[in-house]
Protein backbone atom coordinates (compact mmCIF):
# COMPACT_ATOMS: atom_id res chain seq x y z
CA UNK A 1 0.00 0.00 0.00
CA UNK A 2 2.72 2.46 1.01
CA UNK A 3 4.71 1.58 -2.14
CA UNK A 4 1.75 2.32 -4.41
CA UNK A 5 1.08 5.57 -2.55
CA UNK A 6 4.70 6.70 -2.97
CA UNK A 7 4.46 6.16 -6.74
CA UNK A 8 1.11 7.95 -7.05
CA UNK A 9 2.43 10.91 -5.09
CA UNK A 10 5.50 11.04 -7.37
CA UNK A 11 3.25 11.71 -10.39
CA UNK A 12 1.16 14.23 -8.44
CA UNK A 13 4.32 16.34 -7.98
CA UNK A 14 4.05 18.01 -11.43
CA UNK A 15 0.39 18.85 -10.74
CA UNK A 16 1.40 20.45 -7.45
CA UNK A 17 4.04 22.43 -9.32
CA UNK A 18 1.41 23.76 -11.76
CA UNK A 19 -0.80 24.77 -8.84
CA UNK A 20 2.07 26.59 -7.17
CA UNK A 21 2.90 28.45 -10.40
CA UNK A 22 -0.68 29.72 -10.57
CA UNK A 23 -0.40 30.93 -6.98
CA UNK A 24 -3.42 29.01 -5.75
CA UNK A 25 -4.12 29.34 -2.02
CA UNK A 26 -5.05 25.67 -1.60
CA UNK A 27 -1.86 24.50 -3.31
CA UNK A 28 0.31 26.81 -1.20
CA UNK A 29 -1.41 25.70 2.01
CA UNK A 30 -0.99 22.05 1.03
CA UNK A 31 2.67 22.56 0.18
CA UNK A 32 3.29 24.37 3.48
CA UNK A 33 1.59 21.55 5.37
CA UNK A 34 3.84 18.96 3.68
CA UNK A 35 6.94 20.95 4.60
CA UNK A 36 5.79 21.42 8.20
CA UNK A 37 5.12 17.70 8.70
CA UNK A 38 8.50 16.78 7.19
CA UNK A 39 10.33 19.28 9.42
CA UNK A 40 8.67 17.83 12.52
CA UNK A 41 9.43 14.25 11.46
CA UNK A 42 13.06 15.09 10.69
CA UNK A 43 13.83 17.22 13.75
CA UNK A 44 12.02 15.29 16.47
CA UNK A 45 11.83 11.70 15.28
CA UNK A 46 14.02 10.51 12.41
CA UNK A 47 17.30 12.36 13.03
CA UNK A 48 17.35 11.52 16.79
CA UNK A 49 16.50 7.89 16.00
CA UNK A 50 19.31 7.69 13.44
CA UNK A 51 21.75 9.16 15.95
CA UNK A 52 20.68 6.62 18.57
CA UNK A 53 21.16 3.80 16.05
CA UNK A 54 24.47 4.81 14.42
CA UNK A 55 26.05 7.54 16.54
CA UNK A 56 28.58 9.72 14.72
CA UNK A 57 28.24 7.58 11.59
CA UNK A 58 24.71 8.92 11.18
CA UNK A 59 26.11 12.45 10.74
CA UNK A 60 28.40 11.34 7.90
CA UNK A 61 25.65 9.31 6.20
CA UNK A 62 23.07 12.10 6.51
CA UNK A 63 25.61 14.54 5.05
CA UNK A 64 26.25 12.14 2.15
CA UNK A 65 22.52 11.89 1.53
CA UNK A 66 22.24 15.68 1.70
CA UNK A 67 24.91 16.14 -0.98
CA UNK A 68 23.58 13.47 -3.37
CA UNK A 69 20.52 15.39 -4.72
CA UNK A 70 22.62 18.49 -5.38
CA UNK A 71 25.06 16.47 -7.45
CA UNK A 72 22.16 14.86 -9.28
CA UNK A 73 20.61 18.25 -10.08
CA UNK A 74 23.91 19.53 -11.48
CA UNK A 75 24.27 16.47 -13.71
CA UNK A 76 20.73 16.88 -15.07
CA UNK A 77 21.28 20.60 -15.77
CA UNK A 78 24.59 19.90 -17.49
CA UNK A 79 23.03 17.19 -19.64
CA UNK A 80 20.13 19.49 -20.54
CA UNK A 81 22.26 22.51 -21.47
CA UNK A 82 25.14 20.78 -23.25
CA UNK A 83 23.54 17.44 -24.20
CA UNK A 84 26.34 15.53 -22.50
CA UNK A 85 25.53 11.82 -22.74
CA UNK A 86 27.95 11.04 -19.91
CA UNK A 87 26.21 13.55 -17.64
CA UNK A 88 22.84 12.16 -18.64
CA UNK A 89 23.98 8.60 -17.90
CA UNK A 90 25.37 9.60 -14.51
CA UNK A 91 22.17 11.51 -13.76
CA UNK A 92 20.09 8.41 -14.52
CA UNK A 93 22.36 6.33 -12.29
CA UNK A 94 21.91 8.90 -9.53
CA UNK A 95 18.15 8.84 -10.00
CA UNK A 96 18.22 5.04 -9.84
CA UNK A 97 20.22 5.13 -6.60
CA UNK A 98 17.89 7.71 -5.07
CA UNK A 99 14.75 5.80 -6.10
CA UNK A 100 16.10 2.39 -5.03
CA UNK A 101 17.03 3.79 -1.62
CA UNK A 102 13.51 5.21 -1.31
CA UNK A 103 12.06 1.82 -2.22
CA UNK A 104 14.31 -0.04 0.20
CA UNK A 105 13.50 2.35 3.05
CA UNK A 106 9.76 1.88 2.50
CA UNK A 107 10.21 -1.59 4.01
CA UNK A 108 10.53 0.15 7.37
CA UNK A 109 6.74 -0.25 7.48
CA UNK A 110 7.25 -4.01 7.57
CA UNK A 111 8.77 -4.62 10.96
CA UNK A 112 11.98 -2.57 10.75
CA UNK A 113 12.97 0.34 12.94
CA UNK A 114 12.01 3.96 12.35
CA UNK A 115 8.45 3.34 11.17
CA UNK A 116 8.01 7.09 10.62
CA UNK A 117 10.35 6.99 7.63
CA UNK A 118 7.82 5.66 5.07
CA UNK A 119 5.52 8.61 5.82
CA UNK A 120 8.43 11.03 5.32
CA UNK A 121 9.35 9.34 2.03
CA UNK A 122 5.79 9.51 0.71
CA UNK A 123 5.53 13.22 1.54
CA UNK A 124 9.03 13.81 0.15
CA UNK A 125 7.88 12.29 -3.15
CA UNK A 126 5.73 15.36 -3.86
CA UNK A 127 8.94 17.38 -3.98
CA UNK A 128 10.83 14.74 -5.98
CA UNK A 129 8.20 14.69 -8.71
CA UNK A 130 7.98 18.47 -8.75
CA UNK A 131 11.75 19.01 -8.96
CA UNK A 132 12.24 16.43 -11.71
CA UNK A 133 9.45 18.01 -13.72
CA UNK A 134 10.96 21.50 -13.32
CA UNK A 135 14.38 20.30 -14.46
CA UNK A 136 13.43 17.96 -17.32
CA UNK A 137 10.18 19.21 -18.89
CA UNK A 138 11.51 22.64 -20.05
CA UNK A 139 14.58 21.08 -21.71
CA UNK A 140 13.26 17.78 -23.06
CA UNK A 141 9.45 18.09 -23.09
CA UNK A 142 6.59 16.37 -21.30
CA UNK A 143 7.18 12.91 -22.77
CA UNK A 144 10.74 12.81 -21.48
CA UNK A 145 9.66 14.14 -18.09
CA UNK A 146 6.97 11.48 -17.72
CA UNK A 147 9.44 8.84 -18.95
CA UNK A 148 11.89 9.82 -16.19
CA UNK A 149 9.11 9.73 -13.60
CA UNK A 150 8.16 6.26 -14.87
CA UNK A 151 11.80 5.18 -14.63
CA UNK A 152 11.97 6.42 -11.03
CA UNK A 153 8.74 4.57 -10.21
CA UNK A 154 10.05 1.29 -11.66
CA UNK A 155 13.36 1.53 -9.80
CA UNK A 156 11.48 2.31 -6.59
CA UNK A 157 9.51 -0.91 -6.99
CA UNK A 158 12.74 -2.79 -7.66
CA UNK A 159 14.41 -1.31 -4.58
CA UNK A 160 11.41 -2.21 -2.46
CA UNK A 161 11.32 -5.87 -3.43
CA UNK A 162 15.10 -6.36 -3.47
CA UNK A 163 15.34 -4.89 0.02
CA UNK A 164 12.63 -7.27 1.18
CA UNK A 165 14.87 -10.14 0.06
CA UNK A 166 18.21 -8.89 1.42
CA UNK A 167 16.96 -7.27 4.59
CA UNK A 168 14.86 -10.35 5.26
CA UNK A 169 18.17 -12.09 5.91
CA UNK A 170 18.52 -10.03 9.08
CA UNK A 171 20.73 -7.11 8.06
CA UNK A 172 19.36 -4.42 10.36
CA UNK A 173 22.53 -2.33 10.00
CA UNK A 174 21.93 -2.04 6.25
CA UNK A 175 18.47 -0.59 6.87
CA UNK A 176 19.88 1.89 9.41
CA UNK A 177 22.46 3.08 6.84
CA UNK A 178 19.82 3.40 4.10
CA UNK A 179 17.55 5.35 6.41
CA UNK A 180 20.32 7.80 7.36
CA UNK A 181 21.09 8.51 3.69
CA UNK A 182 17.36 8.98 2.96
CA UNK A 183 17.10 11.43 5.87
CA UNK A 184 19.91 13.48 4.32
CA UNK A 185 18.15 13.56 0.94
CA UNK A 186 14.91 14.70 2.54
CA UNK A 187 16.72 17.41 4.51
CA UNK A 188 18.21 18.64 1.21
CA UNK A 189 14.74 18.86 -0.32
CA UNK A 190 13.50 20.90 2.64
CA UNK A 191 16.46 23.30 2.60
CA UNK A 192 16.37 23.93 -1.16
CA UNK A 193 12.68 23.48 -1.99
CA UNK A 194 11.47 27.05 -1.43
CA UNK A 195 14.41 28.58 -3.32
CA UNK A 196 13.97 26.23 -6.27
CA UNK A 197 10.25 26.91 -6.64
CA UNK A 198 10.68 30.70 -6.56
CA UNK A 199 13.65 30.50 -8.95
CA UNK A 200 11.60 28.61 -11.55
CA UNK A 201 8.73 31.05 -11.19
Amino acid sequence: MVLALSIIVLFIGPLLYQWLRRGGFIAKAFDSMIIAVLVVLMAFLLIPESWAELGYWSVALILGGYLLPGLLEQLIKQAAHAFHLVSLGLALLGLALHASLDGAALTAMHGHAHSNLPLAIVLHRFGVGMMLWMMIQPAYGKRAAFAVLGFVALVTVGGFFLSEFFLGLGSDNVMAVIQAVIIGMIVHSLVHREHAVHHHH
